[in-house]
């Protein structure tokens, strides 16, 4: 479900961008791409760095932590219980928010340079 709806997001966003394209100009648009860019790191990162710390910390309480963990947390979802999942997976969703907003942004910035190239 969550996959479908990023689909019909990027389909959107191609649309609106194909609409509103000639209406915004390129510099503009590399704007807006770096304002994305900015609070999506502002957003991302904290909020990943907090993800990986309650993550580390509900799985160590149980001495369930592997070394080296950290390469790929998102293997460990499962080995949280039902009431842990909540206080991980709300940072996890947060980080990943922060990560599409600075896609966006970069999406953003290479739609100006290619209207500056185009000419």
């Amino acid at each position: 479900m969550v996959e479908t709806l990023g689909v019909f997001g990027a389909v959107a966003l191609l649309a609106l961008l194909g609409w509103l394209g000639p209406a915004v100009s390129a510099l503009g648009w590399m704007q807006a791409g770096a304002v994305c860019i900015g609070a999506g790191l502002l957003l991302g990162v904290p909020t990943g760095v907090v993800y990986h710390w309650r993550l580390a910390a509900v799985l160590r309480a149980r001495e369930c932590l592997p070394a080296r963990w950290w390469l790929r947390p998102v293997s460990l979802h499962g080995r949280l219980l039902p009431g842990e999942r909540r206080s991980v997976h709300r940072w996890f969703f947060l980080g990943g928010a922060g990560f599409l907003l600075t896609l966006l942004g970069c999406a953003l910035v290479v739609w100006g340079v290619a209207m500056v190239a185009r000419g």
